[in-house]
């Protein structure tokens, strides 16, 4: 059983690594105005540590953090908590059914279906008004960008968090950090 300590010490450390990452911009060439950050990848770890709950604090937090760092649009930020929290949200709670690697590669395929679908539906609400266009415009012109941009980044956050989750979870175990009770008593 994780101590509610031991929780807050996973979110801390990795919302604030989480934070760094999202510094990080990768502009994606065929995508003009697009830029990939693999923040999502510190609180799918956490979510797939500890539980969805803990991982969507994370997103969140992440998300504050960069905010008050950069100061930046409030519906980018906003958008991007939306995504960070269906696509850490929904892979988590799957994931944390039963963990198996098969349920681990269901669970990111699923949440990421969830992302794509739940952020076309989204960016078609949300930027027609702020852009002060019309929502065929948005709908011809950018919702191609926006799913293709969404393919991308959930498929390179998952692919990169199955691939280092099982390595990050066991330096994070929490039967590591159960106390020796022989060393304790003789003190």
């Amino acid at each position: 059983m994780v101590t509610r300590t031991k929780k807050l010490a996973i979110i801390g450390v990795f919302s604030a690594m989480a934070t760094v990452l999202m510094l990080i911009e990768i502009p994606i060439p065929q995508l003009v105005g697009f830029k990939y950050d693999p923040s999502d990848i510190a609180a799918l770890l956490v979510g797939f540590m500890i539980g969805p709950i803990p991982g969507i604090l994370t997103v969140l937090i992440k998300d504050l953090l960069y905010f008050a760092i950069r100061g930046t649009d409030v519906v980018g930020i906003f958008m991007n908590a939306v995504a960070g929290t269906l696509l850490v949200g929904f892979s988590a709670w799957f994931y944390s059914r039963k963990k198996t690697r098969t349920r681990a590669i269901a669970a990111l395929s699923i949440a990421s279906a969830i992302v794509i679908t739940g952020m076309d539906a989204l960016n078609m609400l949300v930027y027609p008004p702020y852009l002060k266009v019309s929502y065929m415009f948005v709908l011809k012109n950018y919702l191609w960008v926006i799913t293709l941009f969404n393919v991308v980044k959930v498929t390179v956050d998952g692919f990169v968090t199955f691939l280092i989750y099982k390595k990050t979870s066991n330096v994070f175990k929490v039967e590591a950090w159960k106390t020796n009770r022989k060393w304790r008593s003789s003190e």
